[in-house]
C-alpha cells in the first residue's frame, strides 16, 4: 500500500513550482489532494494532471492573505471530505530586495502578509480541523533566509524566521492533540522563476551556486518527496524540526 492512500491532504499554493511537484507527489503516494491557490485555471491543470495518472484531486480558489477566503476554504474542504490529515502551507515569495534604510514599510508590510500572515491563518484553520477530526501532519514552507542572515532581503529574512518560530509554538500545541508540525527550509531550487532568473542573469545565478556543496540547485521533485516523508508515517515522531532541503548549503 502506498504511504499516504487514503488520507486528505491540502496544498496551499499547490497551481505552480514546489507546490505543483508536491501535490503530484502526494497524488502518486495515495493521498487526495485538495490544490488551494489563487489562480483557479492552474489548479485545474494540476487536479487535470492527477486525475489523467488515476489520482484523486479537488481545486479550490484560495486568497491566503485573507481570512475570510481561508476560513471559506476549509469550510469547504471540511464540508466535502469530512476531515483533513495532511496539509502543506507552500506561500510566500519575495518582493524585491534593497538596503534597509531603502525597503519601504509598505513592502516590508506586504513581504509579512505573503510570507508569515498566510501561513499563520492556513495553519490557524488546520489546528482547528485536525483537532476536530483526529490529529495529522502539517508541513510549513519557509527558507533558508529562515535559518540564516541574506543582505538587503532583511523583509523576507524576517518574515521566513517567522515561520520557523511560529512551526516550533504550534507543534508544542499540536502534539496533545496528534498533530505534528515541520518546517522545509529549502535553498535554490530550480522551479520557474528559477529559470527566468538564470535566462536574465547567469552569472548570478552561477555565483549562487558556488555557495552549494553539491554544485547544483534542488529538484522541485525533491521538494516534494521531502513533503510526502514529512506527512506520512515514516516521519511519525518528527515534529517541531526544521528540515533543510538546500544541497548542504546551511552546513557551513
Amino acid at each position: 500500500m502506498k504511504s499516504l492512500t487514503g488520507k486528505i491532504v491540502a496544498v496551499i499554493g499547490g497551481s505552480s513550482g514546489m507546490g505543483r511537484a508536491t501535490a503530484l507527489a502526494l497524488a502518486h503516494e495515495g493521498a487526495a489532494v485538495v490544490v488551494g491557490a489563487r489562480r483557479a485555471e492552474l489548479c485545474a491543470q494540476v487536479v487535470a494532471e492527477i486525475e489523467a495518472a488515476g489520482g484523486r484531486a479537488h481545486a479550490m480558489p484560495l486568497d491566503a492573505t485573507d481570512e475570510g477566503s481561508v476560513g471559506e476554504f476549509f469550510a469547504d474542504l471540511e464540508r466535502r471530505f469530512g476531515r483533513l490529515d495532511g496539509a502543506f502551507n507552500n506561500v510566500g515569495r519575495t518582493l524585491g530586495s534593497s538596503p534597509t534604510t531603502e525597503t519601504t514599510l509598505e513592502r516590508f508590510q506586504k513581504t509579512l502578509d505573503f510570507n508569515l500572515r498566510s501561513t499563520f491563518l492556513c495553519l490557524r484553520e488546520e489546528l482547528r480541523l485536525m483537532q476536530r477530526t483526529g490529529g495529522g501532519a502539517i508541513v510549513n514552507n519557509s527558507s533558508i533566509g529562515g535559518t540564516r542572515g541574506f543582505a538587503n532581503l532583511q523583509d523576507y529574512c524576517a518574515a521566513k524566521w517567522g515561520v520557523v518560530g511560529l512551526t516550533k509554538a504550534v507543534a508544542l500545541e499540536g502534539a496533545a492533540a496528534g498533530i505534528r508540525v515541520n518546517v522545509i527550509a529549502p535553498g535554490l531550487v530550480a522551479t520557474e522563476r528559477f529559470e527566468l532568473i538564470r535566462s536574465q542573469n547567469s552569472a548570478m545565478i552561477d555565483s549562487r551556486l558556488k555557495e552549494i556543496p553539491l554544485g547544483r540547485p534542488g529538484a522541485m521533485d525533491e521538494i516534494g518527496a521531502t513533503v510526502v516523508w514529512l506527512l506520512g508515517p515514516g516521519s511519525g515522531f518528527l515534529t517541531g524540526a526544521i528540515i533543510p532541503v538546500d544541497g548542504g548549503e546551511c552546513a557551513r
